[in-house]
């Protein structure tokens, strides 16, 4: 007897970057201590027979020692590139089960697009403390991602994306915002995102935009 494949979905973990410890204020001594534990916890969730979407910026630097860690992670590991991550054959070499720039998928019967960056058009952050911010972004780089494909179209439907790295102590940034959720490791304790997780956020947001049209 099968038994149904679980789902996952992550982002941002930055390998190899070991500017990220202090640009995200990381609980990590080193930059060796959270690969350690960034491994560990992906791994605590997602078993061998399980489906990871990996939504870009996983990770840079030294080539050999990002596939080592790649071949580390469980699973089918599904890559939606991010503006750090390496081209498409290389991502395919690094461990890579399948690499895109974007997709969409059914979710509780909800149309949910995956990409790095946020939605086109939707606001997602404030900028006020980001360096290099250009004036009528909705999020930082913005204005870049649409010739690098990092993003896809507002067509109100829901979206999960990395990116912005929001933070439950940095208020410019918020994990879930509209129908949208970051699903980054910094906003999820370092670790991947349940699909029941995704459906759980599908079905509050709907409750409260039916509250909010006086249909609840």
């Amino acid at each position: 007897m099968s038994c149904r494949k679980r789902i996952w979905f992550t982002s941002d973990q930055h390998f190899g970057h070991e500017n990220v410890l202090k640009f995200c204020d990381r609980p990590f001594k080193t930059i060796e201590q959270m690969h350690r534990e960034l491994i560990k916890r992906y791994n605590n969730c997602v078993g061998k027979n399980d489906i990871c979407y990996f939504l870009g910026d996983v990770g840079m630097g030294k080539y050999e020692e990002l596939k080592d860690i790649i071949n580390q992670l469980n699973g089918t590991k599904i890559l939606i590139s991010g503006n750090h991550d390496r081209g498409i054959n290389a991502c395919y070499n690094l461990g890579f089960d399948s690499v895109q720039s974007s997709a969409s998928i059914l979710i509780g019967k909800e149309k949910v697009t995956l990409s790095h960056c946020p939605l086109m058009g939707v606001y997602r952050e404030n900028l006020d403390h980001v360096s290099k911010k250009v004036e009528g972004e909705n999020w930082h780089g913005e204005s870049r991602s649409t010739s690098y494909k990092y993003s896809v179209t507002n067509e109100g439907q829901f979206h999960l994306h990395g990116h912005i790295h929001s933070e439950p102590n940095k208020p410019q940034s918020l994990k879930e915002l509209g129908r949208q959720m970051d699903i980054g490791v910094d906003a999820n304790n370092y670790m991947p995102v349940s699909i029941s997780t995704i459906e759980k956020f599908i079905n509050r947001v709907k409750i409260a935009e039916e509250a909010k049209n006086g249909k609840g």
